[in-house]
């Protein structure tokens, strides 16, 4: 009889059952900084929590994995350097999202940006070179734009374009 897999770290359970549609998480590889000190800040706004254990433990494919399983995700988000520096985890994560639900995004600023605007970040102990995803949860529903994920003031946009029309 095979095991169903479960989340087990009691803080990471916690987030993913309360994860709402277009909330992220951000999976880190070991090299993301997460102090003020880093050379790209992370806001003292995101909840971090690290897993990492060792060299590749655990790593940002087996942490995508188990919460792609075990929560309810939509898309995710890589960089467009991704695709040339890491294929082989590229194409994992595409196997798993599908080709139309995988975002490429430029690593600086857009991509880093993004991460201040997730609600949980993951230190993973994964040595791959651009492995970052940002993961998107959501449910069977219209898919959310990614103008509306990657720009913090779209819906102020949406106001003033209206207000302009009208």
């Amino acid at each position: 009889m095979a095991l169903k897999n479960r989340l087990l770290h009691e803080r990471l359970a916690a987030i993913v059952s309360t994860l709402r549609h277009g909330e992220m998480i951000y999976i880190a590889d070991a090299g993301s900084g997460t102090t003020s000190q880093s050379l790209v800040p992370l806001s003292d706004k995101v909840e971090i929590i690290d897993l990492a254990v060792s060299t590749n433990v655990p790593t940002v494919e087996q942490v995508m994995n188990v919460l792609w399983e075990v929560g309810d995700f939509e898309g995710a988000f890589v960089t467009e350097n991704m695709k040339t520096a890491n294929p082989e985890a590229y194409a994992k994560v595409k196997n798993l999202t599908g080709e139309d639900n995988l975002h490429e995004l430029r690593y600086l600023p857009e991509f880093y940006d993004l991460r201040d605007r997730v609600k949980a970040f993951i230190q993973t102990g994964d040595y791959g070179v651009h492995s970052n995803i940002i993961i998107i949860a959501g449910y069977p529903s219209p898919v959310i734009p990614v103008e509306w994920m990657v720009n913090p003031n779209w819906l102020d946009d949406i106001r003033k374009k209206q207000s302009e029309e009208s």
